[in-house]
């Protein structure tokens, strides 16, 4: 999709929930059943992780600008599919070369500026532990329209969502 398209063909065909999302403030729709989604040239599948903890299941979520224009900003996509993560990374490592690298205690952090797309993409790792004990990553690929700010806010005193994650994860 491209950015500022409504997505109420997409909404209709997948039957998405809405919410506001807790991390960044912005309206959107959201689903675990992921087929017929695809990130780059890879298929999204549903999945939950064995033994996992109840929230520990693959899921995206479309954000918007608003619930009356709807609007596309980007996506969140959660993945506990380990086998999923390390080859969403590379296949986005070898598709966009110009990248940030950062550490944080879970893992690698990328950070790309994707400026022929007008468009931030992040990727973010958290660990999850299972019923039995063993660590697993719990991994977002964020991508939204260059500019979009907390909240979707019009107000420059928001930081914008890189603002965010640079915060997050900084520099060395």
């Amino acid at each position: 999709m491209h950015f500022d398209q409504p997505i109420t063909v997409l909404i209709g065909e997948h039957k998405l929930e809405q919410f506001q999302d807790p991390n960044y403030g912005i309206y959107t729709y959201k689903t675990d059943q992921l087929d017929g989604f695809k990130i780059a040239d890879i298929d999204l599948s549903t999945y939950k992780y064995p033994n996992g903890p109840v929230a520990d299941f693959n899921r995206i979520q479309i954000y918007v600008d608003s619930r009356t224009s709807k609007k596309y900003l980007g996506f969140r996509y959660t993945t506990v599919r380990q086998d999923e993560i390390q080859e969403l990374i590379a296949s986005l490592k070898k598709n966009y070369p110009e990248f940030e690298q950062r550490k944080d205690s879970a893992g690698d952090v990328y950070l790309w500026d994707l400026k022929s797309l007008n468009a931030w993409l992040f990727y973010y790792p958290n660990h999850s532990v299972d019923s039995n004990g063993k660590d697993f990553l719990n991994s977002n690929f964020l991508y939204v329209k260059k500019g979009t700010r907390l909240d979707d806010s019009k107000d420059s005193s928001i930081p914008t969502i890189w603002q965010q994650i640079d915060g997050l994860y900084p520099k060395d």
